[in-house]
């Protein structure tokens, strides 16, 4: 599986903006399988996102996040 990062911690995936001064951006998960793509936000601008205002940064099924956190748990126990 790879990671995607559709963005970095400089700006905003969602505004545009800088991140506030005194806290970072935010890693969302747009998708988990079958790679994992990452797109980085304000906490505000995530809380849109799960409030379905942009639906298109959510390609995952309901219970994917579970499974992708199950799986590398795994992964780690492993070594």
């Amino acid at each position: 599986m790879k990671r995607i990062f559709l963005n970095n911690k400089k700006k905003c995936g969602v505004c545009g903006c800088d991140p506030e001064e005194e806290f970072e951006l935010i890693k969302h998960h747009v998708s988990y399988f079958p790679n994992e793509i990452i797109i980085y936000v304000h906490y505000a601008c995530h809380k849109l996102i799960h409030d379905g205002k942009k639906p298109h940064l959510i390609q995952y099924q309901e219970g994917d996040s579970r499974l992708f956190y199950k799986l590398k748990k795994e992964k780690n126990s492993k070594y």
